[in-house]
């Protein structure tokens, strides 16, 4: 399988994560306009640009300080009290304590706001008070705290790893959303029922090739090719029954939705500053 279709699967995973996830979007929808809202992303791009240098560095520096036996998982911890004083380790600890911390109360309070107006007011009590929704969201939120504060011990368990166990198991739900966002970008005459098929077939057949059936491939290369199957089958099926009644999107003049005059230049800088830092720092850049 090519390098490029698992590519494609990291591009179609991190589309996701910072153009759909709603606990990374609420950030930008809560801008006073759009033009600032505009600006917060492309800020928060450059700023991404900044990863490789404390994610892939470091472990290019403990694989030349502990040898290549060092486990990945204690990588990272290993370099810190290597190179730190005693005294700022505690103190590195508390930031990075802080960092995962902001991390989680944004998921945390994305899952109760997802439950709350998509599940509980609508199905349950659609004449709920604001006041009601806060109360059982907050005890949501406490549920969903200590259950995750359950489960997170067992994850030291997972064969390749945290990042790696996470990533394969979030497949089963973002870049099968993805895949429906796009198409309904891209045209308007798929109908919904589209969607749910390709949902159901999506989260399917990739729950059987990683719980079931080994095929061998990467999680990535099985989302990349998915995203084209499924595009193809919502295609297929608007073809065959195409919506009638096309969706329009009003402006309900809540904010000011003049552009950001700078948006597409300083988006193009951003892309390609994207491409330099992937090029220094991919497997063929770190080998030259």
């Amino acid at each position: 399988m090519p390098f490029s279709t698992m590519f494609t699967g990291m591009l179609l995973v991190n589309l996701f994560y910072w153009g759909t996830a709603q606990h990374i979007m609420q950030r930008a929808l809560a801008a006073k306009n759009l033009k600032e809202g505009q600006k917060g992303l492309i800020i928060a791009a450059f700023l991404k640009l900044l990863g490789p240098a404390f994610l892939i560095i470091p472990g290019i520096i403990a694989f030349n300080i502990f040898g290549p036996g060092l486990p990945p998982m204690e990588a990272y911890p290993k370099l810190v009290n290597h190179v730190l004083p005693t005294p700022l380790v505690g103190f590195f600890a508390a930031v990075l304590f802080g960092a995962i911390l902001s991390s989680f109360n944004s998921a945390l309070n994305s899952s109760v706001t997802l439950f709350v107006l998509n599940i509980y007011k609508p199905y349950f009590k659609p004449k709920a008070t604001d006041k009601e929704l806060v109360k059982n969201g907050k005890l949501v939120g406490v549920f969903l705290a200590i259950f995750a504060m359950c489960v997170a011990p067992l994850i030291a368990n997972v064969p390749n790893g945290f990042f790696a166990y996470l990533q394969m198991v979030n497949g089963f739900y973002n870049v099968p959303i993805f895949t429906i966002v796009f198409i309904g970008y891209v045209t308007k005459k798929v109908p919904a029922v589209a969607a749910k098929v390709s949902l159901a077939v999506f989260i399917s057949i990739y729950a059987v090739t990683q719980l079931v059936w080994d095929t061998g491939l990467h999680y990535l290369h099985i989302l990349a090719i998915l995203f084209v199957l499924c595009s193809g089958l919502m295609f297929i099926i608007g073809k065959i029954a195409p919506k009638q009644d096309l969706y329009v999107l009003e402006d309900q003049k809540a904010v000011d939705l003049t552009p950001w005059k700078l948006l597409y230049p300083m988006g193009i800088a951003a892309v390609l500053a994207m491409l330099v830092v992937y090029a220094l720092f991919s497997p063929i850049g770190i080998a030259s």
